[in-house]
């Protein structure tokens, strides 16, 4: 009998999600433009035709509830500097003397 292979499956999508309302196409857009890329820096990245970021933003813009997209960036850059808490402290393990 053959014995059961122990898989490690990685999730990277949990990884972009800034918000579990938006698609995980949303967030790379949204820490792209956080980031200081363009609309079209973005929208070329992706391959992406301007109606169908035009059309995205509007979505996201609506869910997040803001009115602007500067609005929008500056939530999503709370929203990845929240995420990003780095413990600065040692493990707590005991000095080697």
């Amino acid at each position: 009998m053959k014995a059961k292979q122990n898989l490690i499956n990685i999730n990277r999508a949990a990884g972009f999600q800034l918000d579990p309302a938006l698609t995980n196409e949303e967030s790379i857009i949204l820490r792209a433009l956080a980031s200081g890329r363009s609309d079209r820096q973005v929208c070329n990245d992706l391959r992406m035709a301007p109606a169908t970021f035009l059309s995205l933003m509007r979505n996201m813009r609506e869910k997040i509830g803001t009115s602007d997209n500067i609005g929008l960036i500056a939530w999503a850059k709370r929203q990845i500097k929240d995420g990003d808490q780095r413990v600065e402290e040692s493990e707590g393990y005991g000095r080697l003397a």
